[in-house]
């Protein structure tokens, strides 16, 4: 009903009135008045149309649209309240005046209660009084509808947004937007472009109100417009509009006006959110800079759904690679494996003598072909445990051990090392307790924690602590060494699979950074906590937390 005030022939301001009167007379002093005022005001005139009751009022409404209505509560065909309850359900978005007499102003003033605009009282009515309330009735109507659309719209973002962004699929993204557009929106078509990272070109992705395959015979002119000058785009009547020749599909399905915005995200386009209507309408500045608000974000959620696809299809590459790759490693390592055990074989046969007599020059060579033999048939069974460990093929196998035993069995196996400058320190009560664990396991951590302090220590000290807290049930390994040590930005790269510290100092030592990693994938297959306190040039401190019941106390329960 807003939008009916326009200027006439002599640029005045008129003011389109629908007067509801049931008394002629005061219809008469109605018009008398506001013949008067105009004449007072050339620049303020007025068209009345006057109907005597509320059937009229509502065949006249059908065929034109006011800027306010005048309307007497006391018809022939109704009364009261109930006069103005139905004309609000007959025109919601026009601004009412009630005209009342002096007996009934409480009812009028209800009647604002209720939704009038103003009241004025029959008889007490002056030109200025007239146009004042007019005015005042036209803006405060224009008002609450700019509220009410705000309200609308900005539930509407709401909505949209929350349903667009509760999925980082890409199909239901697209469908969430135009299905909740299309609810709040009601346009003819909805439809989405978006560009290809292939080709560069936007192509058709989704759209509603529209069978799918005949919409994607739109060659999308006017789209390409918008993405390519990115900015919004609006056509009245896209059938006479140059920019869509060629585009006869739009003409086929009666498709008139247009509007185009841009999908932008960090000022990228990825694409075009567009709308059609069938009758020509002129999307006003308000609908393109809320649909543009709107775009933006879908864009965001778009290009959220877009990263997430990109992140996915490159984790399943990874995947597959990782997969060829550890397949490669398991199958290259067990061909190594069979000719090296071979060439233990005979080298341990030559040192027994089994083939003949060598001499001592033979015998120092010998040990150095057994003792590389031996460094690559750990490195190949290391890579081969990798393996098993990231197929999920390794399982915990727990039983009761006894701390002393294995400790002991360590330390002789340390004892016997050569050619290093290393001294060994056991720290452990002797009362240790035999506790519930996987033996082979834990052997395996401390063996890889100590080969490590040894190989990063030229000399000094290496020093194993072992403690049980009950409390906790709880075995406590700490692996100590006075080595280079570890810088505090490597730290928490060293348990990663391949991990070698950088620097020229670490490239005098062997090995392929499986040592520690093993030791992660074990204290996290036990159930356990291992940290690393270190500073260059000053070693490096491993600390492991085992869960262990006693076995004891596991046994009686």
């Amino acid at each position: 009903m807003m939008g009916s005030r326009e200027k006439s022939a002599g640029g005045s301001d008129t003011i389109k009135i629908l007067l509801v009167e049931d008394s002629l007379e005061q219809a008469f002093l109605l018009r008398k008045t506001l013949a008067a005022t105009s004449v007072a005001n050339f620049e303020l005139q007025f068209d009345v149309a006057h109907v005597e009751s509320l059937d009229g009022a509502m065949r006249r409404l059908d065929r034109e649209k006011f800027s306010v209505i005048l309307l007497d509560l006391s018809l022939p065909d109704s009364q009261g309240l109930d006069t103005l309850r139905r004309m609000r359900q007959i025109t919601p978005g026009a601004p009412i005046v009630v005209l009342t007499g002096l007996d009934d102003e409480e009812v009028a003033v209800d009647a604002v209660r209720e939704g009038a605009q103003d009241y004025l009282v029959k008889g007490e009515v002056d030109g200025n009084l007239l146009v004042r309330s007019m005015r005042y009735a036209i803006a405060r109507k224009r008002s609450e509808l700019q509220i009410q659309l705000q309200l609308q719209r900005t539930t509407a973002l709401r909505q949209i947004n929350q349903a667009i962004t509760s999925t980082l699929d890409l199909p239901s993204v697209l469908d969430l937007l135009l299905e909740n557009i299309d609810e709040f929106l009601p346009y003819s078509v909805s439809t989405v472009r978006l560009a290809s990272k292939e080709s560069g070109e936007i192509e058709p992705i989704a759209c509603r109100n529209l069978d799918e395959q005949e919409w994607k015979k739109l060659k999308g002119r006017l789209d390409q417009v918008v993405y390519e000058t990115r900015a919004p785009l609006v056509v009245s009547n896209v059938q006479k509009d140059p920019r869509a020749a060629g585009d006869d599909w739009l003409v086929t399905h009666g498709l008139r006006s247009y509007l185009g915005v841009p999908l932008m995200v960090k000022g990228r386009v990825l694409g075009v959110l567009a709308f059609f209507t069938c009758g020509e309408h002129d999307f006003n500045a308000e609908e393109v800079e809320f649909l543009s608000l709107l775009a933006n974000h879908a864009a965001m959620a778009i290009h959220n759904s877009q990263l997430y696809e990109e992140t996915v299809k490159l984790a399943d590459e990874l995947r597959k690679s990782t997969k060829v790759k550890d397949e490669f490693l398991s199958v290259m390592s067990h061909e190594l494996r069979t000719p090296l055990t071979v060439i233990v074989g005979y080298t341990g046969m030559m040192q027994d003598r089994m083939l003949g007599e060598i001499n001592p020059r033979q015998e120092e060579a010998l040990e150095r072909v057994m003792a590389r033999s031996a460094d690559l048939l750990s490195m190949i069974n290391m890579i081969l445990l990798v393996t098993s460990v990231e197929a999920d093929k390794i399982n915990v196998e727990n039983s009761e051990i006894d701390l002393n035993d294995l400790l002991q069995h360590v330390s002789k196996t340390y004892s016997r090392q050569l050619g290093k400058d290393v001294t060994f320190n056991w720290d452990y009560p002797a009362d240790l307790p035999k506790v519930i664990t996987d033996r082979a396991k834990v052997l395996r951590i401390l063996d890889s924690l100590i080969s490590n302090a040894v190989k990063f220590t030229k000399q000094g000290k290496v020093t194993i602590s072992v403690r049980y807290v009950p409390d906790n049930e709880k075995v406590v390994f700490t692996v100590a060494d006075t080595g280079i040590g570890i810088p505090a930005n490597a730290i928490p790269l060293i348990f990663d699979k391949f991990r070698q510290l950088d620097g020229s100092e670490t490239r005098l030592y062997g090995g392929v950074g499986l040592g520690l990693y093993i030791v992660k994938k074990f204290t996290d297959l036990l159930g356990g906590d291992i940290n690393v306190d270190s500073e260059p040039g000053k070693g490096s401190t491993f600390t492991l937390a085992l869960p262990c019941r006693n076995g004891h106390s596991a046994i009686q329960h």
